[in-house]
């Protein structure tokens, strides 16, 4: 679980770099969504399984809210999917701005929009996490900057898309580079699309090759956008669903609400979505801050034949508890303890400050991010995060490359045609063969199939007559 936990870190860090510098739209959502996932696994890595699911929840809501939206402004933009081409779209499409704004306060991690309540969850399950060592705090630490980094370039999204100057007639900078392309780059224009090249209108190559199809494709506007070209707002069909969703990104995480944070407004444990799993999440452990946290807590084991499946039991020596024996209250005592157990003045007093620190880290993202690209909305980005710190090309040049050129070469390929394609065709043609034996029984004559049947009801009586007769004798 410590080795999930750190991917799950590195992942969420990793990826929100990489959507820190992209320009394609889809992409910037792709690479959040990456990092979004390693949260959820750094939440199973440290044990918060409940938190987990949450986040899949809320992070559903908004940001299938957020995909959705940026398809509305790719259809209104005709096509454009470069967020250097867009600018002041707020303008022109009121209702996708409006929408796709409550899916960046979720994201962003805002209260009260769903997406504070399950990140913050993580965090804090990972702050106390138990059996860690001092790592805890590390990926806490991960966590936490992965936030500031997520509110950062989700709102260089929206500043690019909806705020500033209209840049849809704008020519962009021709690449520094612009003979050195990616594999990405190369796959894009054998099959035509210019979206999934890295500099779709700077590269000279990118706007030769839509020249020369330009007689095929007279509608590829978005390369060449008219003079009297306007956006527009999508229709009722887009924009419907953009809506249902926005509803769901603001009040989608009050069903998973904290005691240490329902508690401050005398809401009690309102934590419907926590309820909802007991009977399939086990608690492992006791809280990091809880007043019952002892040493030999810490060598606590999963009882399997505990109520709810899996439950808890320490091998420390149980203490008296003077309610136990009541008549009548018992168990209503019991649940007491327990909850004051689980929700100590400590757990909930540090719950709360980090929670006011992410909200705050939250709120300075943005406001770094509007600082940033507000007046400069084409602000360069470093090269390592735009090219995806070179993965791709590490990928292709020491694992892709290799084994390609080993497998063009004379032995190699003597092995790959002929034994392996041998034996792929050799099995094809054995079930073509037996499926061409099998046809010659079925005629289509009814008298043919009953004789069949009458072939095979007289062997299973024979085979009956020969055994009964055999016993006898």
């Amino acid at each position: 679980m410590f080795v999930v936990a750190m991917i799950g870190a590195a992942t969420a860090i990793f990826a929100a770099t990489i959507g820190l510098a992209q320009n394609d739209i889809k992409k910037v959502l792709a690479y959040s969504t990456v990092s979004q996932l390693g949260y959820m696994f750094l939440a199973c890595g440290v044990g918060a399984f409940g938190a987990a699911i949450f986040h899949v929840m809320t992070h559903a809501f908004f940001k299938a809210l957020l995909f959705l939206g940026s398809g509305s402004v790719i259809h209104g933009m005709h096509h454009e999917q470069d967020m250097r081409r867009m600018g002041n779209l707020k303008k022109y499409m009121p209702i996708t701005f409006a929408t796709m704004l409550t899916g960046w306060l979720a994201i962003c991690g805002i209260l009260p929009f769903a997406g504070f309540f399950s990140k913050d969850e993580i965090l804090y399950k990972t702050f106390a996490a138990n059996g860690m060592g001092s790592w805890n705090y590390v990926l806490w630490g991960v966590g936490l900057f992965t936030a500031l980094l997520t509110a950062v370039y989700m709102t260089r999204l929206m500043v690019m898309t909806f705020w500033g100057e209209e840049r849809f007639h704008q020519e962009l900078p021709i690449a520094e580079n612009p003979n050195e392309s990616s594999r990405a780059e190369e796959n894009a224009f054998a099959f035509g699309d210019a979206h999934d090249a890295k500099e779709p209108h700077g590269d000279p190559r990118a706007l030769a090759h839509h020249d020369d199809d330009n007689d095929d494709h007279e509608d590829d506007e978005h390369h060449a956008i008219a003079p009297d070209f306007k956006p527009h707002e999508s229709p009722w069909v887009m924009t419907v669903p953009l809506i249902i969703l926005a509803v769901l990104s603001t009040v989608g995480g009050l069903v998973g609400i904290p005691y240490a944070l329902s508690s401050v407004v005398g809401a009690g444990d309102i934590n419907v979505f926590e309820h909802t799993l007991e009977p399939i999440i086990a608690k492992v452990g006791v809280p990091h801050n809880s007043a019952a946290h002892s040493e030999s807590a810490t060598k606590n084991v999963l009882h399997p034949n505990a109520e709810h499946g899996s439950a808890p039991i320490s091998t420390a020596e149980p203490k008296a508890d003077s309610h136990s024996t009541a008549p009548g209250n018992a168990t209503t005592e019991h649940a007491a303890a327990n909850e004051h157990a689980v929700h100590s003045p400590e757990e909930i007093r540090t719950e709360r400050l980090l929670a006011l620190l992410s909200l705050a880290l939250a709120i300075a993202g943005i406001g770094i991010g509007w600082v940033l690209f507000k007046k400069e909305p084409l602000k360069q980005m470093p090269k390592l995060f735009e090219n995806k710190w070179y993965l791709d090309e590490i990928y292709n040049r020491n694992i892709v490359d290799p084994i390609t050129n080993v497998s063009r070469r004379g032995l190699w390929q003597g092995f790959d045609v002929g034994f392996i394609d041998g034996m792929v065709n050799g099995i094809g043609h054995l079930v073509a063969a037996m499926g061409s034996a099998t046809r010659q029984i079925q005629v289509g004559f009814v008298r043919s199939y009953a004789a069949f049947m009458l072939f095979g009801a007289l062997i299973v009586i024979g085979y009956f007559i020969y055994y009964g007769l055999k016993l006898v004798v």
